[in-house]
């Protein structure tokens, strides 16, 4: 759609909706102050009648059901009051029995001169009304407020308005009339035809539709016209000098041949749209440096991504990788795994044959991600291996590592280790822990359990540190489950923990799996959790099943 039509259409929605504002206002306030001053002439009248009842104790009347002197006299005095008014009825009514709601009776009915001259009867005098109504409705729900006005003995004056299937919209005022032993005994009401409110509004209404067509059909000209010559015109000059810009760009051409054609502004719109016009041109003129910049920056770019993949690979070929990796051992069964959060990471597993009957692991954790992560990786996997490979014990190992990384520390990084050295011939596991997660075990016919060892400080943080070692005696059928904390903290999308109990229940799915199915079993299982989350951590496991002799 065009922006003239979209102007246009939008003047006519502003007009119809300031007009429809208008009109609704208009047509409240009005509405109101009319029924304010017609419920104020209601009470007036009401109370010129009322006067009139005390004077002649209308309410003992009432109470007695007779006719004096005065009953005649009270009737003109009524008669006068409705002649005088703009009222439609005035009369008096009660209940028969105070406890049948329907039981209404007329005491008196006032008639004008024009209505007796008629020949219309002079007044109902103590008949019944017989006026049915149906339930809910405005008659009966009027009924049952005046009848309670009566059963409350109510001294104020009070009103209602609604309308009426018989007498069409009518406001009814009502005051309680009291015997002189002040016992409640009817009431004097009044009724008044307001549709005459009707008439006014109607008038005023068309009044503002069409005076509001007009003024509608009036801006929609001006605003089509002064669109079309001051605002459309010079923007399509801007589009168009846009669009050869554009299509030079979609023919590959080299940055410096892009050139935006400068656009010439009309003095009466040189405001805002002279700034659009620079403005576009300078984007334009961005727009081909940006694209220069670009080819440098993405040739850069691609050279940084076949160094980051080189990196993956060097670290990838660092680990361990190759499964059986000792084929020609079946005391045991070993399988691991490394995904980093990013293209390189700070966990690392390893193991290695120390001698024939000594099997090393390791499980490890650095400080931090990425690039300086897995560098401070690989220096902490070289000193770990060259220091194991001496032939000392895991204290010994995790002792002079620490101290190794002490010595050179600027960037004070640490990494937790888990060192283990099974002694193949006898299932002997002598391990020590500096800060890293506990590690899982497997008895023969048993279940995944955690077991809490001692953790010493992590590697790197302090210098002198001293490590402690334990041992555990492995039978044929156990099994060791080692892990990074990137198992246990994966997380969903709710920022909720994978947690440990998740873990073991996923270790104990198929405990008597061999370790390459126990791991696809725990990365399925935090698979499922995270669902489409971003991997936060990176997820290193280990697990290595001892068969013996």
């Amino acid at each position: 759609m065009k922006i003239k039509t979209k102007v246009a259409l939008m003047a006519i929605a502003f007009m119809g909706i300031l007009t429809a504002v208008i009109a609704v206002v208009g047509y409240k306030l009005y509405h109101d102050s009319v029924m304010e001053r017609y419920v104020t002439y209601a009470e007036t009248v009401l109370e010129y009648a009322y006067r009139a009842s005390e004077k002649y104790a209308f309410g003992d009347m009432i109470a007695s059901r007779e006719m004096p002197e005065g009953y005649e006299e009270f009737r003109s005095e009524l008669n006068e009051i409705k002649d005088s008014s703009r009222i439609e009825y005035l009369y008096a009514i009660y209940f028969e029995d105070i406890d049948d709601v329907h039981s209404l009776h007329y005491a008196i009915n006032a008639k004008t001169k024009e209505e007796l001259s008629t020949g219309a009867p002079l007044s109902e005098i103590y008949s019944y009304m017989g006026r049915p109504c149906e339930k809910g409705s405005f008659e009966d729900d009027t009924l049952l407020t005046l009848h309670q006005a009566v059963r409350s003995g109510m001294r104020e004056s009070g009103t209602l308005d609604g309308d009426s299937s018989e007498y069409g919209h009518m406001l009814n005022g009502y005051r309680v009339i009291f015997d002189s032993e002040d016992r409640p005994v009817g009431l004097i009401c009044v009724e008044i035809d307001i549709n005459r409110i009707n008439v006014g509004l109607h008038h005023y209404l068309r009044t503002v539709a069409l005076i509001a067509a007009a003024l509608t059909a009036l801006v929609a000209f001006a605003y089509i016209f002064n669109t079309d010559r001051y605002l459309t015109g010079p923007i399509e000059k801007i589009a168009k000098s846009s669009d050869s810009f554009v299509r030079k760009m979609q023919s590959n051409a080299d940055p410096s041949e892009l050139d935006f054609e400068a656009v010439t502004v009309p003095g009466k719109s040189s405001g805002e749209l002279r700034l659009l016009a620079d403005n576009v041109k300078s984007l334009a003129d961005g727009v081909s440096t940006y694209m220069t910049n670009l080819q440098t920056a993405t040739a850069e770019k691609e050279r940084f991504g076949t160094e980051l993949a080189l990196a993956t690979k060097i670290q990838a070929a660092m680990l361990p990788h190759v499964f059986p990796p000792f084929p020609e051992r079946k005391e045991f069964d070993i399988f691991a795994s490394m995904d980093p959060a990013k293209e390189v990471g700070g966990d690392f597993y390893d193991f290695y044959l120390i001698d024939d009957d000594h099997l090393c692991m390791l499980m490890a954790d650095v400080s931090g991600k990425g690039i300086p992560a897995a560098l401070f990786m690989m220096v902490c996997k070289i000193i770990l291996q060259s220091v194991a490979m001496l032939g000392g014990s895991p204290a010994e190992i995790l002792t002079k590592t620490n101290e190794a990384i002490c010595s050179n520390n600027e960037a004070q990084m640490f990494v937790t280790v888990w060192v283990g050295i099974l002694e193949i011939s006898t299932g002997k596991l002598t391990a020590a822990n500096a800060g890293h997660e506990y590690p899982v075990l497997k008895k023969p016919d048993g279940r995944f359990e955690l077991f809490k060892d001692k953790h010493g400080l992590v590697v790197g943080a302090m210098e002198g540190m001293v490590y402690r070692e334990y041992e555990l005696q492995l039978e044929p059928g156990s099994k060791l489950f080692l892990y990074t904390d990137g198992v246990p903290e994966a997380n969903d999308a709710d920022n909720r923990l994978f947690g440990m109990e998740r873990m073991l229940a996923a270790l104990n799915a198929d405990p008597d799996a061999v370790p390459e199915q126990i791991l696809k079993n725990v990365r399925g299982a935090v698979d499922d959790f995270v669902k489409d989350a971003e991997q936060f951590d990176d997820l290193t496991m280990l697990c290595m099943e001892y068969r013996g002799k």
